[in-house]
């Protein structure tokens, strides 16, 4: 009986002692995750976003990153290096695109100052066209009803032609007059003048572009196969075809430059057809400047598509 119990108890012991695998005194190799053969591929940068990341200044940390992500590493992490370069990226578009909304800010300000003078000048030129329309109606009228009632009698016949003529004269000159209406001029007051940097002219301290999109509007577009200029050539260009302004190098278009631009402190007096051409030249720029939040978004995905390789390639 007791030694049934003492081979019970010495049973277990004796198969702990016995070695596996991997316990004997060879030690085991150790396993091994097979090496990548091969780069993995990453898609070209598109041309937008390589131009605009050397306009902000992050293409040295952008084919970093596609290094690092095409690199033999383990596929399913992302290094400490990784998310660093991705912060710094991540903060150079994002103040970019604050600085792309900041002018598109301050143009828009702009454009509500000039929205608000046309529609002034507009009122009181309406005003007077309706006066000056009245005058015509009741002068023709008038004129009419007294010229026809002097045709009954011969003694004031003659002198009804007369008013009958003088009445017509009295309406041409009112019809002229109302053609010939502008509605004056008025200044803008406190307003930038987002123009003047583009032809050159002083800029309001508010009108003075970020350096990155300045940069942007001085390069010529990388995808855009019927632009070969920079976008703010482009612009006077598209300008001058349009008849808004003269070739900005004669000097008969400067007086219309300079009321294009004007400052504050200067008092330009505009009037309506200026303030028009005023308008629609800065939805112009701002729909180029626009184009910039465009390419930071296209640079943004091609840097979080290298990441996504990085983490599901193997």
């Amino acid at each position: 009986m007791i030694r049934s119990k003492i081979s019970c108890l010495l049973l277990p012991l004796a198969l702990f002692a016995i070695p596996t695998a991997g316990q004997s005194g060879v030690p085991a190799e150790p396993e091994t995750t097979p090496a990548c053969r091969t780069a993995r591929p990453l898609p070209p940068i598109p041309a937008n976003a390589e131009q605009v990341a050397n306009e902000i200044g992050v293409m040295p940390l952008v084919l970093r990153v596609r290094a690092l992500a095409s690199a033999c590493n383990d596929a399913h992490s992302i290094s400490v290096e990784e998310l660093a370069l991705r912060q710094q990226i991540t903060e150079a578009v994002v103040t970019a695109s604050l600085d792309v909304d900041g002018v598109l800010a301050e143009i828009d300000h702009e454009r509500a100052q000039i929205l608000e003078l046309r529609e002034l000048l507009s009122s009181k030129r309406d005003r007077k066209i309706n006066l000056l329309s009245l005058a015509n109606i009741v002068t023709g009228t008038g004129s009419g009803v007294i010229g026809t009632a002097m045709q009954f009698s011969d003694r004031t016949a003659f002198t009804g032609d007369g008013v009958g003529i003088a009445g017509g004269a009295t309406g041409v000159v009112l019809s002229i007059l109302g053609l010939r209406q502008q509605g004056g001029t008025g200044s803008l007051g406190i307003a930038p003048n987002m123009l003047a940097p583009i032809f050159g002219r002083t800029p309001e301290l508010r009108s003075i572009y970020p350096q990155d999109v300045w940069a942007y509007l001085n390069t010529a577009p990388a995808t855009d196969p019927r632009v070969h200029v920079p976008w703010r050539d482009e612009l006077i260009s598209e300008w001058m075809q349009a008849g808004r302004i003269g070739p900005p190098n004669v000097s008969g278009s400067q007086k219309k430059i300079d009321l294009l631009t004007s400052r504050i402190a200067e008092h330009k007096r505009l009037s309506i057809d200026l303030l028009a051409d005023r308008s629609a030249m800065l939805l112009d720029l701002r729909a180029r400047v626009s184009l910039m939040n465009r390419d930071l978004r296209d640079l943004m995905k091609t840097v979080a598509l290298a990441l996504l390789i990085n983490r599901r390639h193997p």
